[in-house]
């Protein structure tokens, strides 16, 4: 099996997030070589019970999906519990901030949609 490269994420450390406005996130990348695919990015977020990440926005959209444990999304005028299998779309722009309200630690993969150039997003 020369062409593959298996990874366990269960078995990965991966890096805490320490700022504002983070508690109980950790993260994993998945694409940890990223040559040709410069606005390609997606991780894990592995969110410990009342972890969270901060409220924010930015210029690129997300794809975020619940993989295992449940996820309160937060916005700026509603709130959207999600469970294990939910797919929810993040426009580009929008206050958001994901927290874990259960008891297991949460899984949530990330998949950033970044506008390709001369697009709008």
């Amino acid at each position: 099996m020369t062409g593959f490269r298996v990874r366990v994420l269960d078995e990965e450390m991966g890096e805490e997030i320490t700022e504002e406005g983070y508690r109980g996130v950790n993260s994993v990348w998945l694409a940890l070589e990223r040559r040709g695919l410069k606005e390609f990015s997606s991780r894990i977020f592995r969110i410990e019970e009342g972890g969270h990440t901060s409220m924010h926005a930015h210029e690129r959209g997300h794809l975020a999906l619940v993989l295992r444990g449940s996820c309160l999304l937060e916005g700026a005028q509603e709130e959207v519990l999600l469970r294990e299998g939910s797919l929810v779309e993040i426009p580009s722009g929008v206050p958001h901030r994901f927290s874990n309200p259960g008891r297991d630690r949460l899984h949530l993969l990330i998949m950033n949609l970044t506008p390709a150039r001369g697009e709008k997003p």
